[in-house]
């Protein structure tokens, strides 16, 4: 049975532009057309959120991130000027999230740029106090540019893993200790104020870690930031339980007097077991229905305990392990325990260059994701499902928007059901919903043999009750 109480309102479904574009710039012109399309369309994954990444490498720094494919151009030059032609790989599919009229997008911060640096580097340092000031005139700058040009940006977050320096230089990374954190924000928010970015909402503090950090570090940081972020941003990468995650959004509302700003979900990736067991980051790479169920329920998990109004996966795109022109077709569909990683929605040949194997190679993990984004959609209001009806292993989420209209032209409710179905065989459900003639239109399923296939016949319908 759905519940008659309204919970939050969902605003949407993504995943980043971090680093693939690097590669897939380099594809040519229709093979990166039907990406835009495989991400953004209804044909495709109708993703509502896309995350694009301010990168932070000057050109001429002394010290620059080790893995290649992980070097962004930042807007400012190593020498402090501007330069908003830099980064045309990351740029082009920012502008094809926007020519998609994505609903949301948010520009993220791995680290400041590196003229602003102490060390002038990219990575490995820690933001201080006196570098604040520069550090938000830079991102108003930035946004406020992209704003005029056309980009719809709704959110910033300026302070993506503030744990983590990246002292290897393996991919940006920039740390702000938790004292040091309100006063990005606010100085951010003062510097935003009256500029063409005034409407951006600001999103933090993306510490990686629910339970050894987040549970740690909000005491200092969330009640005196609250004022001024539009939500409350958090990455999973200890991947916490049930008891866990609920303890996590108790202490939230407690640090806010009960009136938190909305939490988005913002980043995961790399689990190698859940559901079953606890999950833990390391290398795997499981396109089967196994991940997906396992992604699908971190959704679940934090839109129905921590009242999440959003999800974003870590990537939209990233390499296989192998190159399937040349080890065969079962490189992208097998599960690889030795090399690759579960970080990716869709996946390409790493060897592009040479095999010029261009195709795109999506997991059941993106039509996951899909059966959120496509039926979701920003402003969709979510409902408590009654689990105890429910057969084990089974979860349920329900959401309803008022999108349809009548003949008469009047809008009524659509309901949108999800289950999870966690056993090896089919389960019969009954749906019970609050109140009002019911009529089912549509029931999609992705199971181990199926990727989004209609359901037909459709179940029939009796009043009140859908079995």
């Amino acid at each position: 049975s759905i519940k008659n109480q309204p919970e939050q309102t969902i605003t949407s479904f993504g995943a980043s532009g971090a680093w693939w574009p690097n590669d897939v710039i380099h594809f040519p012109a229709d093979a990166r057309t039907k990406l835009g399309d495989l991400l953004f369309s209804k044909n495709g994954l109708h993703l509502s959120s896309y995350r694009y990444n301010m990168g932070a490498d000057g050109g001429n720094d002394s010290k620059q991130v080790t893995n290649p494919q992980r070097v962004v151009e930042s807007f400012m030059r190593t020498d402090g000027t501007y330069d908003f032609s830099r980064d045309h790989a990351g740029v082009t599919f920012l502008q094809m999230a926007q020519s998609y009229a994505v609903p949301y997008i948010t520009f993220f911060v791995n680290a400041a740029p590196s003229h602003i640096a102490d060390n002038h580097h990219a990575c490995g340092w820690n933001l201080t106090e006196a570098k604040i000031p520069a550090f938000a005139d830079y991102i108003k700058t930035v946004l406020s540019y992209w704003k005029n040009d056309g980009v719809n940006v709704a959110y910033i977050s300026p302070v993506n893993e503030p744990d983590n320096p990246r002292g290897d230089c393996g991919q940006e990374g920039m740390a702000v200790h938790p004292q040091d954190r309100t006063p990005v924000f606010k100085a951010l928010k003062s510097a935003l104020g009256a500029t063409v970015a005034s409407s951006v909402g600001i999103i933090g503090d993306e510490t990686s870690q629910i339970v050894t950090q987040a549970g740690i570090e909000d005491p200092v940081w969330l009640p005196s930031s609250a004022p001024y972020l539009s939500n409350i941003a958090v990455h999973n990468y200890d991947y916490p339980t049930d008891a866990e995650l609920a303890l996590y959004y108790d202490q939230t509302l407690s640090l806010t007097n009960g009136h938190p700003p909305p939490i988005k979900f913002t980043e995961s990736c790399c689990a190698t077991a859940a559901g079953s067991g606890s999950g833990v980051f390391g290398q795997l790479y499981d396109p089967t229905m196994v991940n997906a169920l396992i992604v699908a329920r971190y959704v679940w998990q934090f839109l129905t305990l921590a009242n999440a109004q959003s999800f974003d996966w870590w990537t939209a795109v990233t390499n296989l392990p192998c190159s399937p022109s040349v080890d065969g077709a079962q490189c992208a569909t097998a599960v690889n325990r030795t090399a690759g990683y579960n970080d990716g929605l869709v996946y390409i040949d790493p060897n592009y260059n040479q095999t010029h194997d261009y195709s795109f190679y999506p997991t059941k993990r993106a039509f996951a994701v899909k059966h959120f984004s496509y039926f979701i959609r920003p402003g969709s209001v979510r409902y408590d499902v009654d689990g105890s009806s429910l057969p084990v292993g089974v979860e349920a989420l329900a959401t309803r928007s008022s999108t349809r209209r009548n003949g008469r032209g009047a809008s009524v409710p659509l309901w949108n059901v999800l289950f999870l179905n966690n056993q090896t065989s089919t389960q019969a459900i009954t749906l019970r919903l609050p109140g009002g003639h019911a009529k089912m239109q549509n029931a999609v399923k992705t199971t181990p043999m199926d990727d989004w296939t209609t359901v037909k016949p459709l179940p029939a319908v009796n009043h009140r009750q859908q079995t």
